[in-house]
């Protein structure tokens, strides 16, 4: 993958799934957990009674690693939890468009495309996977799912001393519906650490072993 520059698109998984910095004039992060060793945060969304959710933790893999995960859409199918079926419609070296179907437990299954945009800033190292919503540039809408039209985060990775990163996920989702607010709020805090942990278990499985 070539070096990226300077384009970040905003924004899978009850809006999870991949990742810029987002644009929301926001009141400060506020704690809500600690599980595994990432830390859970959230904000409320400016006029709304939904939040955006805020997962950091260290990784003892170097961003371009945790990227090659990340950039791997096609096999998110294998390993990313409630991910029912991914087609990427849009293949370039720093951007792609992905269409996703998500399954949900009691309710309608939802569905989504989103454009994914990875920038690098070559004098710190550090690596940015953003995502945004393209309904637009998916197909029609479907009548077994719920449309989500409102999806945008990002994965941050930060180099550190010692080859390892600073990871930080950021997510915000309307999944559309006629959901209770509590219900997604809820669902969301538990859903982001789910996807990161998945990222990173990813990550280690498909390391080289000692010898090969």
């Amino acid at each position: 993958m070539r070096t990226m520059r300077h384009t970040l698109a905003a924004g899978l998984l009850l809006g999870l799934l991949l990742g810029g910095g987002l644009a929301w004039a926001s009141p400060p992060w506020e704690w809500v957990t600690e599980t595994e060793g990432m830390q859970v945060e959230r904000r409320r969304l400016p006029g709304t009674t939904r939040y955006e959710v805020r997962v950091s933790t260290s990784a003892p893999f170097p961003p371009p690693v945790i990227l090659q995960t990340l950039w791997r859409q096609n096999e998110y199918p294998a390993f990313v939890p409630y991910l029912k079926h991914l087609t990427v419609l849009t293949d370039a070296p720093d951007v792609k468009v992905i269409y996703e179907q998500i399954t949900m437990p009691v309710v309608r299954d939802r569905d989504y495309t989103v454009r994914v945009t990875a920038t690098e800033d070559p004098t710190s190292g550090e690596i940015q996977v953003a995502f945004v919503s393209a309904p637009e540039a998916g197909p029609p809408v479907q009548a077994q799912y719920v449309r989500v039209t409102a999806i945008q985060g990002s994965w941050t990775l930060v180099p550190t001393r010692g080859g390892g990163s600073l990871v930080t996920y950021v997510v915000a989702s309307d999944p559309g519906g006629a959901l209770p607010t509590w219900l997604v709020n809820r669902a969301q805090r538990q859903a982001a650490p789910a996807l990161v942990k998945a990222i990173l278990d990813r990550v280690k499985q498909t390391l080289p072993r000692e010898g090969e």
